[in-house]
């Protein structure tokens, strides 16, 4: 993890105070064990575990570094909102999207911070705002047309 993006000062920083960096050679010829037990079919891969092994995200090839910032970040809300600690996953979730608004991952953290609220309030209205915040952001977006269902649940307005 020495090149790219993730040579970047902050990145190695970030990576330092918040995961547990592992790095592998990888050789395609003569898969190595690691490589097989993970499913590394492309470099670099970097996989995001929780404390027990479980993978929460993974991102695969080079991404720039405030793409992968967002990612990092990404993966952390996603650790917490599979764990249902949805408080803490929102909040993650809310960074991203503020800090890193214009990344690839933002239109999903919109989603599952929307998904995270749905959850702590089974209030409708919640995902509906999902989709009402990706149709404003992110009009063409995969995560806006994965929340078009949420098109139908009444708006605040119609409330």
């Amino acid at each position: 993890m020495n090149t790219g993006p993730y040579s970047n000062e902050m990145v190695q920083n970030f990576l330092q105070e918040h995961f547990i960096p592992v790095k592998s050679q990888c050789f395609f010829d003569k898969p190595t064990e690691l490589m097989e037990k993970f499913g590394i079919k492309w470099t670099p891969t970097l996989i995001i575990h929780d404390r027990y092994g479980k993978e929460h995200h993974r991102i695969v090839g080079y991404v720039p570094v405030e793409d992968l910032m967002a990612h990092l970040d990404f993966g952390r809300g996603k650790i917490f909102f599979n764990a249902d600690n949805l408080k803490k996953a929102i909040e993650i979730f809310n960074g991203v999207i503020e800090c890193h608004p214009d990344t690839g991952i933002a239109p999903e953290a919109v989603y599952y911070r929307g998904v995270a609220e749905y959850k702590m309030t089974h209030d409708a209205i919640a995902l509906r705002k999902i989709y009402d915040t990706l149709l404003q952001k992110y009009p063409q977006g995969e995560w806006t047309r994965r929340s078009q269902p949420y098109a139908s649940i009444p708006s605040y307005a119609e409330v």
